[in-house]
């Protein structure tokens, strides 16, 4: 398709390099790898990770900004309105060209682009700068831009909102699956103070043996994208996938599923399919609330074996073990929390679609603003 006949009226079709310069990043790059949270100049990379870390380095700091940073291997991007040093000599450090470029919209336009990238070699140069794109007028850049960083402004939000319950979280796990709730007399043992009515147990006491016959699993071929009932393995996603075979469903819930080569832990709550993959998967026995057993697994902290076998040592770990009426009230508490983390968590996705949505329209001149 010529991209010239389909942009609007009072557009240009310009390249990269007709919208920015670039700047090796050879006089930001940091000296020091020894990073800690009470510095205050962030170490950036282009990727997922974004800041490194931070570091007391107080030369070298590029201030400039707003700029986009750009890995010339990978391609990733990233949006950069502070200052900051620079991990990889890899990073290209993209400003805008004049004063007719709004560098925000440039970056929500190169994240439009679809670029493939196939062997380890710098592309900005020989390649991504050529890059032709529909480019509006300036004053529409401005609004473009002013949309989606609102837009980014909420996700950023709500995402704050979700760390910081999820920091509450830890913190209430710590304290409920240790010290309960209103307790004022406690005994010593060898994990810590814990109360008096309380006991010291080990995991594998704990669970209702039969549940932890093998249930036969679904092979990842045969997952589907759309089905009646949700695939749950010991990948990180929380379902994996669908099934409509009746064959491998197992109505008998709430269940905890356990990754032994992953580590993965899941709380299901209903009618599942399990993959072939030796996930472990058990509920607590009668006097043990199988969430309460969730969330103490869910603090244990599991090491890795480096055998990929790791529920061996999940089941000889010991726990503290409340009466049932204070598991449940205790689950109760922390499962609140995570339905806010849930709730919020929906809420950020529902963001995003909307701006992935915007962004079609309005960077390819469909909308108009």
């Amino acid at each position: 398709m010529n991209i010239a006949k389909t942009i609007p009226k009072g557009w240009e079709i310009k390249k990269i390099a007709d919208l920015l310069d670039y700047e090796r990043p050879d006089k930001y790059i940091v000296k020091s790898a020894s990073y800690s949270d009470k510095n205050k100049i962030p170490v950036l990379t282009a990727n997922k990770s974004f800041i490194l870390g931070y570091t007391d380095e107080d030369f070298g700091i590029y201030e400039n900004v707003p700029v986009i940073i750009f890995d010339d291997f990978t391609t990733d991007s990233k949006f950069v309105d502070f200052a900051f040093k620079i991990k990889s000599s890899a990073i290209k450090i993209l400003k805008a060209r004049n004063e007719k470029v709004n560098i925000k919209f440039v970056y929500e336009l190169m994240k439009s682009i679809n670029f493939p990238v196939g062997n380890h070699k710098r592309y900005y140069i020989s390649q991504y700068q050529e890059q032709e794109v529909a480019t509006p007028p300036i004053k529409e850049q401005n609004k473009i831009a002013e949309i989606l960083s609102s837009l980014d402004e909420g996700i950023k939000k709500v995402d704050q909102e979700i760390k910081k319950t999820e920091e509450l979280k830890r913190g209430l796990m710590a304290e409920l699956l240790t010290k309960g709730i209103g307790h004022k007399k406690f005994k010593k043992t060898k994990l810590g103070m814990m109360p008096e009515e309380w006991r010291e147990i080990k995991f594998i006491n704990c669970l209702d043996l039969d549940s932890l016959k093998k249930l036969k699993g679904i092979k990842k071929s045969e997952y589907q994208t759309i089905g009646h009932y949700p695939v749950f393995d010991q990948g990180q996603e929380f379902i994996s996938g669908y099934t409509n075979n009746e064959e491998f469903i197992n109505k008998n819930y709430p269940v905890i599923l356990f990754g032994d080569h992953t580590r993965v832990v899941k709380f299901i709550n209903q009618t599942f399919a399990v993959g072939a993959d030796g996930t472990k998967i058990f509920q607590g026995k009668r006097d043990v609330d199988t969430k309460f057993l969730y969330y103490s697994l869910l603090n244990l902290n599991i090491p890795n074996t480096g055998y990929n076998r790791h529920f061996k040592w999940v089941k000889e770990s010991k726990i503290l073990l409340p009466l049932l009426p204070e598991q449940i009230e205790i689950a109760q508490i922390i499962s609140d929390v995570d339905l806010k983390i849930e709730v919020n968590k929906n809420i950020k996705n529902k963001l995003a679609e909307l701006k992935r949505g915007l962004m079609q329209d309005l960077l390819g001149g469909r909308v108009r603003v």
